[in-house]
This record gives structure tokens, sequence and C-alpha cells, in this order.
């Protein structure tokens, strides 16, 4: 008797425990986590988010789940679908289509939203403005400084005349930045000859088009175009077209230079939003969006080497 009364009791105290677990994980908040693609530039923007939480001490208290869309707009409605029916706390949307998604699921039921990598969040139709989003999503704009990009490319090559850019013709963020360029570019001596492709398998044609009229290429913050860096420099450099670009993720794919983003550091950024809705109670619309807060210049030498082009003095002392 006293043997299966041990038991009972060590059956009743397992159940406690697991019980009590369980009501502990249940306890935890959810981050969605909707990742538009998968590259470099966006994966350290969700490495950033965790690494802000885990220094906090809050990474332990939340359950993330990472979703990837692989590109495609429809997946990232039908991720973000998901987040809203599961009823997380919050959503954490990286890249323009996946924060468009993200609003577009939660219409009805207002989850906040913490967006990132993402140029125009205004032109995007997500915030009402920077100063204040008037609705339930804040974030982190990765608004290249287009001046800084357009400076380095004469400082380096003070002969060029023309600079080629590749865009999505499906993503609303490589079309603001492509104009915006246009419109910079003759500050500094500078025309610009831009083409648009609608999928991976029209850029190296377009990229062949570029090298026979320009003499550098400048990536635009654009995924499909980030995502393709390896092979757009691989035909480049073939060419002896060097490219430039505004984010060091991807440096060494072949890239001549970047005075560049750091799309980790913006994760920082979007996890002290993050901490404060979560944690601090504060509503998006109170959290202005934020911007980079600085670039960092770095040259690829074995590239430049490659090329023949010789690194000015100027250049070589701003290196990190």
């Amino acid at each position: 008797m006293k043997k299966m009364i041990v038991r009972l009791l060590s059956v009743l105290l397992v159940g406690v425990l697991i019980s009590g677990c369980n009501e502990k994980q249940a306890d935890k908040m959810t981050i969605g986590v909707l990742q538009l693609a998968k590259h470099v530039a966006l994966d350290s923007t969700l490495e950033g988010l965790q690494d802000h939480l885990k220094e906090k001490g809050l990474l332990n208290e939340l359950n993330l789940v990472v979703k990837n869309a692989n590109g495609s707009s429809t997946d990232a409605l039908t991720i973000a679908q998901q987040f809203v029916q599961d009823d997380v706390d919050l959503i954490y949307a990286i890249a323009t289509q996946a924060v468009q998604a993200a609003y577009n699921a939660t219409s009805e039921k207002a989850i906040p939203i913490v967006f990132n990598a993402v140029t125009d969040p205004v032109e995007a139709g997500v915030v009402a403005s920077l100063d204040n989003s008037g609705n339930h999503v804040t974030g982190v704009s990765d608004a290249a400084p287009l001046d800084l990009q357009l400076a380095l490319i004469k400082e380096m090559l003070p002969n060029a005349k023309r600079i080629g850019l590749l865009y999505n013709l499906g993503e609303i963020n490589g079309k603001i930045q492509v104009d915006q360029v246009e419109l910079l570019a003759p500050e500094y001596g500078l025309e610009t000859t831009i083409i648009g492709v609608s999928a991976v398998h029209e850029i190296d044609s377009a990229v062949m088009q570029l090298t026979s009229q320009v003499d550098a290429i400048y990536n635009i913050t654009d995924n499909m175009i980030v995502s393709s860096t390896a092979l757009i420099t691989n035909k480049a450099n073939e060419q002896k077209i060097p490219v430039f670009a505004a984010e060091d993720g991807p440096l060494d794919q072949g890239l001549l230079a970047v005075e560049g983003l750091s799309y980790y550091k913006l994760g920082l950024q979007a996890g002290a939003l993050v901490e404060a809705i979560l944690f601090d109670g504060v509503l998006p619309a109170n959290l202005p969006i934020k911007t980079a807060q600085e670039t960092s210049l770095k040259v690829n030498l074995d590239v430049a080497e490659s090329l023949n082009i010789t690194i000015p003095d100027s250049v070589l002392n701003r290196l990190e």
C-alpha cells in the first residue's frame, strides 16, 4: 500500500511539474518573424534583433517563430495570415513585401508590427509618416545614404561617366532607389543606365547589357539584386567593370567597395523597438521610424588588384 501511495504521489508530482512547464511556456510572448527571402543582409537583421534581446536578458522570455517566404509575396501573405490566426504578440517583418503582407493580414486584428530592411515605409503604404506611423506599425528603414555611394564611386573612379543599376520591377523599394540615384547622379558628374528585371534568370543578360555601356555598376538594396550579387559581380568583373554597393554583407562576393549600412546594427535598432513594445508597453505609433545611424567604408583589395584599380589614399585612410 505504501509503495502504491508513493507511486501515485510521484505521478501526481510529475504531472504538476509538466503542467507548470507547459504553463510557463504558454506564458511566453511570441514573435512571428516573417522574412521575405534568405540572404546575408536580411539574415543579419534577425541576428541583430536576437542579440539585442539576448543582451537585455529578454530572449528567454520569448518564443521566436521564424518563417521565410523564399521571395514570394504570396507566401509572405500566407505566413502573415497564419501568425494572425495563431495570435502572436508581435510580427517582425523583414523587407518591404514582408511588412506589406503583415500589414494587410492585420487589417482587422492590429497585432504590433516592427519592420526592418524597408527603404520607404511611407511609399510602401504601411505608415503615415516617419515620425508617427498612425497605426500599429513601426520599424527600421534601410534607406541608403545615396550621396555617399555616388561620392565614393567618383572618388575611386574619377574618370567614370556612367553607372548602371538593376532593380526588381516587382518591388517598390528598388524603384524608389533608382529614381533617387537618377536625380542625384548629375551632381557627381555621372549619368545612369537603369534596367528593371522581373526574375533572377533575367539578371545575366541585363548585366551583360550594362557592362557594354557603363563604367561601374551600383547594387542597390533591392532583395532580388542583393541575393544575386555573386552573379552580377562575376559577369561584371569578367568585363573589368567594378561593382559598388550600399551594404557590407556580400563584400566577399566580388564587390569592389561599400560605403555601407550594417544590417546587423539595423537589427539591434529593431530589437530596441520590440523591447519597448512588448516589455515597456509603448504603442508602435509612439515610436518613430528609425534609420541607419552610421556607415562604414570597406574595399575588397583583391578585386581592386584584379581590375587594375588603384585605391586613392583618401579612401585607404578611411578604411575600417
